[in-house]
């Protein structure tokens, strides 16, 4: 489903590669042909087999991409994220963000690589210079998919913040690639440019919620920033491969990757008597970091708050009254708890327009029938921060414990 939604932003890459469309192959097969030597040349990896490749009409590719997106899986996920984006103020209550998603996909997709048939698929009719920044861009998805097995990446279930590390790299590799002498810095600024340039003058793209917008458009400008300096570092694309970040903080903060880095903690919230959890999944540091500027509006702030993250769990639960979201992470000092528990309350307050207050140690909003509480806690030597939302009829605390557990590299 993530490469499904990705795939929209096509439209706005191409602009990005200034290039001349190459000389009429034919067909797409000719294109490919000619594309192959110079994507494996650049990416450093020969293709094991022969990438195979298709070409359909607009309709038959919408109506693909639209089949995933309907999947019961994939919509029970999404529609529990919109419901978590909604309570924490990030997407109005007024958005519908299935149909947004939706009109992306139909509207903007120029094509993709589905590593379920491990075709290649681009859109009929397309103009050369987009064609080629497509096919470019897929056939680094093939390529990587013989080296490693992309359909498991991008399906793990409930850690949304380590498939968000792959896709980072996954998608910024194939932008590196795409664009070509990316490692010179004029290049990708000039590249960038374009990208957020483009993201802006899009209809789509400029009416969709920040946090949607943001989140995005990272595996592409965060993802290809951090495989252009690891590349230019001398870090190879087999590299990358093998040894995948898992976390965004990874992405973010490159000392984090790697064998000396350090992996995000796994978190497990158990919740108290009477409540159930009905969903749970990860924010990781780039989300955080982008709730954080989202609802106070200072990035400085959001960015300084969130570094230090590592590791977090949100889960949404049944309680007594309707509907709680607790959230537990892990931070690498107190200081840096203290910071982002003063930042996130200052967040939720604005959210709720209401005010923060200092309640049984920690902190307490109170409005719109919610009651919020923010409080540090330990576990073990670890520093937590522990946010619970609940209905404001009920009282004491819905989380039951909190286990942490090392997480995987």
């Amino acid at each position: 489903m993530r490469r499904s939604i990705f795939a929209v932003l096509y439209a706005i890459i191409a602009v990005a590669c200034d290039r001349k469309p190459l000389p009429k192959a034919g067909d797409l097969q000719g294109e490919v042909t000619v594309l192959v030597p110079k994507v494996e040349q650049s990416a450093g990896l020969k293709f094991k087999t022969p990438p195979k490749v298709a070409s359909q009409t607009t309709a038959q590719v919408q109506a693909f991409l639209i089949a995933q997106f309907a999947r019961p899986s994939v919509r029970r996920d999404l529609d529990f994220k919109i419901g978590v984006w909604k309570r924490l103020g990030v997407v109005a209550d007024s958005v519908d963000v299935v149909a947004l998603l939706t009109r992306l996909l139909s509207e903007q997709v120029v094509g993709f690589y589905d590593p379920k048939s491990k075709t290649l698929y681009v859109v009929e009719g397309r103009p050369g210079v987009e064609r080629e920044t497509v096919i470019r861009h897929e056939l680094t998805h093939a390529l990587q998919d013989q080296y490693v097995n992309l359909d498991s990446i991008q399906n793990v279930v409930g850690e949304d913040d380590r498939v968000e590390a792959a896709q980072a790299v996954l998608e910024g590799h194939a932008t590196v690639i795409m664009i070509g002498n990316a490692a010179r810095t004029i290049a990708w600024d000039k590249a960038r440019e374009s990208i957020r340039d483009a993201r802006a003058a899009s209809p789509l793209f400029a009416a969709a919620p920040a946090f949607i917008a943001e989140g995005l458009l990272f595996p592409y400008l965060g993802g290809a920033e951090f495989v252009r300096t690891a590349m230019g570092d001398g870090v190879s694309s087999a590299a990358l491969l093998r040894d995948i970040p898992t976390s965004t903080s990874q992405i973010l903060h490159r000392e984090r990757w790697g064998a000396s880095g350090n992996a995000a903690e796994s978190v497990r919230i158990t919740p108290a008597a009477g409540a159930t959890v009905r969903y749970d999944n990860s924010f990781g540091e780039f989300e955080t970091r982008l709730l954080l500027a989202d609802l106070t509006g200072d990035v400085g702030r959001a960015v300084a708050a969130a570094r230090g993250m590592d590791g977090d769990r949100y889960a949404v639960v049944a309680v007594r009254g309707g509907e709680g979201l607790l959230w537990a992470s892990v931070w690498d000092t107190p200081l840096d708890a203290e910071e982002f528990a003063e930042a996130l309350a200052s967040a939720i307050a604005k959210r709720y327009a209401s005010s923060v207050v200092s309640a049984n140690g920690g902190r307490e909003i109170r409005a719109a029938g919610r009651r919020v509480t923010i409080r540090s806690e330990k576990s073990g030597e670890r520093d937590l921060v522990v946010m619970e939302d609940l209905p404001a009829s009920g009282t004491g605390s819905a989380v039951g414990s909190i286990a942490l557990s090392p997480g995987a590299r």
